[in-house]
């Protein structure tokens, strides 16, 4: 295993120019080439399903159309075939080192041939599934460029791990998935290099490769890391160093564009070096004694230099242009900090304790979630059925209100009680909270809800301040044309392309789905976005750069806080800690 970390780390400094101009240039083509056939082919997809973008909203729909879902095959199959080049590519360069690439019509060719009789028949739901296990540690394992910013969106792990028997599942699915990419780590190394093996013969093998005490030789990778981490930190240090020296205390537009274009080489060059690392380690791993290709022996150091400095030139040149615009732009001016389900750190969600501390957090609005009653009387819970909070199988929307309202709802060691709308907005009212309040429909509520709604909400007297949203699109639409005073607006969970309606006033949008574009695209229609729910310290510190209007969040005194210390500490380092997540160190 040692032997194999210095061949490695031996072979990278020997190649590394070569290496860095090979791979640079693949992982460039990969992020725009690559990345505007898949929109563009995912732009073909919506465009046939006559949608705008796909949604929770209108994915039975879209999954029900055959022709959708003929495009959507072949936009996996497209993905897959992507992700199959590069890694066969990245290989080619480890292998060919300085020799020259055959690159050519016939290698594509061959390529694909080998591809497409790897993953034919059920081989493809195994390419499939092998990705989908690797979503939860893309960020720790060698992955595509193409999946870099893909992770398990923040609301499904965060509703499993609201109660001791979710986290338990939640944790145990974790552990089974770790336990499962170590098995089948070496699968797409050996796909690509044994060009006739079927993908699921990759995955067996790996499995064979991993057995036993053999797992441990993949964990040894780890001292890699720790080398390439420590040279990654030396550059970083040095640059924040000239950074602050060149700059001062004040970030100039010019020197502040610069330095997110330095945060981006380091963050890019970073990956890269780990990916070649790692894979020349897999490949040593099952095929140590596999001939390389030999090198040639002219040197060519001055004209590979060159075309490196060209490359990075035109790529920095890129990068420098979309910082420049990033530097000019303003984040969010007064954000609007909204407590989800009030603020669940010190009182049971949705209860009136919850609410109280929310708005003594400085939460601008509280949040809640209510649900209508068979017998028409709107009770605050985020769950039809009441076993969770409870303990007890009860469905509010199958129950008279006098027989749920008053029972004992535990959290987190919390206990409270559950009560009428009308008594939150009470407290809310004596409190001077505003509310976000979230429709929650259930599959049998009647055909007067949104008049139900509309009808209450004025009898309580509550101004156009408040905010009203569901999920369910054509209840939030009929609420806001039945009164036009309510700001209305839809909650996306999961979202591809453009927002799917229009006749709202604003987006509430989870993390996953949120990007700067569509956040333009809101403003651009005078609509506001919120994004949820957004509690880890580096995304509240991410969030609170860009330009939305408001963040859900379970710690809104987390996000007052954080907003003062940004305001406070605003040095090259804290910037470039917030830029790579790696804000935490600051409070170790």
């Amino acid at each position: 295993m040692i032997k194999d970390i210095k061949l490695v780390l031996k072979d990278l400094n020997q190649h590394k120019y070569i290496y860095v101009l090979r791979a640079s240039i693949l992982q460039f083509l990969m992020t725009t080439i690559g990345a505007y056939l898949l929109a563009l082919l995912l732009k073909v997809v919506l465009i046939n399903s006559n949608i705008p973008g796909m949604a929770t909203d209108n994915l039975l729909s879209f999954l029900t159309n055959p022709l959708t879902l003929g495009l959507l095959f072949v936009y996996l199959l497209l993905l897959a075939f992507l992700i199959y080049l590069e890694f066969s590519l990245l290989v080619e360069i480890i292998e060919f080192k300085e020799a020259k690439l055959g690159v050519g019509l016939f290698y594509f060719k061959e390529r694909s041939r080998h591809f497409f009789k790897s993953i034919s028949g059920w081989h493809f739901l195994a390419f499939l599934f092998y990705l989908i296990l690797t979503i939860p540690f893309i960020e720790f394992l060698v992955s595509s460029a193409l999946l870099e910013n893909l992770y398990i969106p923040n609301f499904i792990s965060g509703e499993l791990t609201k109660s001791t028997n979710g986290k338990i599942i939640y944790f145990g699915l974790y552990a089974i998935f770790a336990y499962l990419n170590l098995r089948f780590i070496y699968a797409l190394p050996l796909a690509v290099t044994k060009k006739y093996n079927r993908f699921a013969v990759s995955l067996k093998e790996s499995w064979q490769l991993t057995k036993g005490r053999k797992i441990f030789r993949v964990l040894g990778f780890g001292l890699v890391v720790i080398i390439i981490t420590a040279i990654i930190s030396l550059l970083s240090a040095a640059g924040i160093g000239l950074a602050a020296l060149v700059d001062g205390s004040e970030k100039t537009f010019w020197v502040e564009t610069l330095f997110l274009s330095f945060v981006w080489g380091v963050l890019f060059a970073g990956r890269l070096v780990f990916k070649l690392a790692f894979l020349s380690y897999l490949l040593k791993g099952f095929d140590p004694k596999t001939p390389q290709k030999l090198p040639i022996r002219e040197n060519k150091k001055q004209h590979r230099m060159l075309a490196l400095t060209g490359l990075l030139l035109l790529i920095g040149g890129i990068n420098f242009t979309y910082n420049a615009l990033k530097a000019s732009g303003d984040p969010s001016k007064n954000l609007a900090v909204i407590g989800h389900r009030g603020m669940l750190s010190q009182g049971v969600e949705n209860s009136l304790e919850s609410l109280e501390a929310s708005a003594k957090a400085g939460a601008s609005y509280s949040e809640l979630d209510i649900i209508l009653s068979k017998d028409g009387h709107f009770i605050v819970s985020h769950d039809d059925n009441l076993k969770r909070l409870t303990g007890k199988n009860i469905t509010i929307s199958q129950s008279q209100a006098k027989d749920i309202l008053g029972l004992k709802i535990k959290q987190n060691g919390y206990e409270s009680h559950l009560v009428s709308f009308e008594d939150y907005v009470a407290k809310a009212k004596q409190l001077g909270i505003k509310l976000l309040v979230e429709l929650k429909p259930t599959g049998n509520k009647p055909d007067n809800y949104e008049q139900l709604f509309v009808d209450k909400m004025k009898e309580l007297h509550v101004d156009s301040s408040y905010l009203v949203m569901s999920a369910d699109l054509k209840t939030i639409e009929k609420v806001k044309k039945l009164d036009s005073t309510i700001q209305s607006g839809y909650t996306i969970s999961f979202q591809l392309g453009d927002f799917t309606s229009q006749k709202v006033d604003f987006y509430a949008i989870e993390d996953f789905s949120y990007n700067e574009l569509l956040a333009r695209k809101a403003h651009q229609n005078g609509k506001k976005i919120y994004v949820w729910t957004i509690n880890s310290r580096d995304d509240i510190e991410r969030y609170l750069e860009t330009s939305t209007d408001g963040i859900i969040t379970d710690y809104p005194t987390s996000v007052r806080k954080i907003e003062k210390e940004l305001a406070a500490n605003d040095s090259y380092l804290d910037y470039f800690l917030r830029l790579t997540n790696l804000s935490w160190i600051e409070k170790l």
